[in-house]
């Protein structure tokens, strides 16, 4: 599904973290600051932390859709944006990498030679699989991020932030599970 709001929270997301890691990469106070007040913002509501919403609000994402409660691209995009913050906390190569997407990524926290029914990654991906709210998902999905951290794999932000637009949407979220689903089973066999 693309639309306007779907293809702008994907770029605006990716352009907006490739310029973060890019700054964070080169030491900028600027940009170590920015990632610093996002991981603060992790888990917490979108929109309540107001020292963030420079990098994590767009006009693109609330186009059309007045009101008081946060837009489905306004939650992907703070989601996703905070979380990489996470991820990239004391990581001196990037932490986000196009193309690789959430089950790809996952899938690459399982060691070589161990068999996927045995390994506990199964057990935490399969708990997004599960997830009935949205709140739910992204609790989750922290614990998730914080294992790639540990482990130092990248995961594509933009991708993720639109894999959230999308999961949002009740016409969608079977699709973005298939989606993850089978980047888990059936990675890609080139880097």
């Amino acid at each position: 599904m693309t639309t306007p709001v779907t293809k702008g929270v994907l770029e605006i997301v990716s352009e907006r973290v490739g310029k973060l890691q890019r700054g964070y990469l080169a030491d900028r106070p600027a940009s170590v600051a920015a990632l610093a007040r996002l991981r603060r913002a992790a888990g917490k509501p979108t929109g309540t932390m107001f020292d963030i919403l420079e990098h994590t609000h767009a006009e693109e994402f609330v186009v059309g859709r007045p009101g008081d409660e946060p837009t489905y691209a306004e939650n992907a995009a703070h989601t996703a944006l905070t979380l990489y913050a996470v991820h990239q906390q004391s990581q001196r190569q990037g932490m986000h990498h196009y193309g690789w997407g959430l089950g790809r990524s996952t899938r690459a926290l399982i060691p070589e030679g161990t068999p996927r029914i045995e390994s506990p990654v199964v057990r935490r991906f399969a708990t997004l699989g599960t997830a009935d709210s949205y709140s739910e998902l992204t609790h989750h999905l922290r614990g998730v991020v914080q294992l790639l951290r540990a482990q130092q794999v990248r995961l594509d932000y933009g991708r993720l932030a639109l894999d959230l637009l999308l999961w949002q949407m009740p016409e969608h979220t079977s699709h973005v599970r298939l989606r993850w689903g089978r980047d888990f089973h059936f990675p890609p066999k080139n880097n």
